[in-house]
């Protein structure tokens, strides 16, 4: 299935090359207290634009909670083990902890939120995302995204 679009070498270790292909996935939203609010899915594409330097990440959330049908086109930098970007939706900082770890601090000017996610890779082609929200200092929601990758590299 060709696409155009470069996913790497899937044999490759170096930092984010396990991000690359398209996943689908679904979101659920979780009060504070851990009460269920909602789910959504989630679609995303992510494709190197310069492989170990620079990558892009489509995400396209069917329903990003309070906010609605919003679709992200972020191009991120990447030096070493460190990731960085700012858009008009959003700024954000990743580190990969461990091939297979990694973390973000977004900032988020659609949500009005800083988000907090770890990215767990329980095998190459499954994969999730914790993630903890807060507004104005506080927690405002906590989500679990679960992937599934459709197109490997």
């Amino acid at each position: 299935m060709p696409t155009g679009k470069n996913y790497g070498d899937p044999r490759s270790t170096i930092p984010y090359q396990c991000f690359m292909g398209r996943w689908e996935g679904l979101c659920k939203t979780f009060s504070p207290r851990g009460e269920f609010i909602e789910a959504a899915a989630v679609h995303m594409d992510v494709y190197w634009n310069e492989v170990g330097r620079s990558w892009h990440l489509m995400e396209d959330f069917e329903n990003l909670y309070e906010v609605g049908k919003t679709v992200f086109h972020t191009d991120i930098q990447v030096e070493g083990k460190y990731c960085w970007a700012a858009t008009d939706q959003l700024s954000l900082h990743g580190t990969e902890l461990t091939p297979y770890n990694y973390v973000f601090v977004i900032d988020s000017k659609v949500s009005n939120t800083v988000v907090f996610n770890n990215h767990y890779f329980l095998d190459p082609n499954n994969r999730r995302i914790i993630t903890h929200k807060l507004r104005n200092g506080q927690t405002h929601i906590f989500q679990i995204q679960d992937f599934v990758r459709v197109v490997q590299p």
